[in-house]
């Protein structure tokens, strides 16, 4: 059996690590638009497998209000929805990782659900 202390240690060694792991400075980071909408389910899941599809943003042309060029690659995402059901979507933001939790939305957003209660507290 692990002591007190060691219990209170390892929390909180899991918590600073998932807080470390879902932290945004852009707040960008948080959500991507679906490109090419067609007919997706809107609910939660969870991120399966991402691809890149090179190339393949057509606004690449057109700089951020950054100031930052836009990326010129879309990403499949593959997510396994919690309704039941598979689906993949195209995005415009590489910052997703297989396993994150998202919801779809009905204006065609992907939102990440894993850490938003953190980085919204750290701001």
């Amino acid at each position: 059996m692990l002591g007190a202390m060691q219990a209170r240690f390892l929390i909180a060694l899991a918590l600073g690590a998932s807080a470390a792991c879902s932290y945004f400075q852009d707040t960008a980071q948080e959500e991507a638009i679906i490109v090419r909408p067609g007919n997706f389910k809107k609910g939660s899941g969870v991120i399966t497998a991402v691809s890149v599809l090179t190339n393949a943003n057509k606004d690449k042309a057109t700089p951020s209000a950054s100031g930052r060029q836009p990326d010129p690659n879309l990403y499949r995402v593959e997510l396994q929805m919690d309704v039941g059901g598979f689906q993949a979507v195209d995005i415009d933001n590489g910052t997703f990782m297989a396993g994150e939790a998202v919801e779809l939305t009905n204006d065609g957003r992907v939102v990440r659900v894993t850490g938003t209660s953190v980085n919204r507290a750290v701001r």
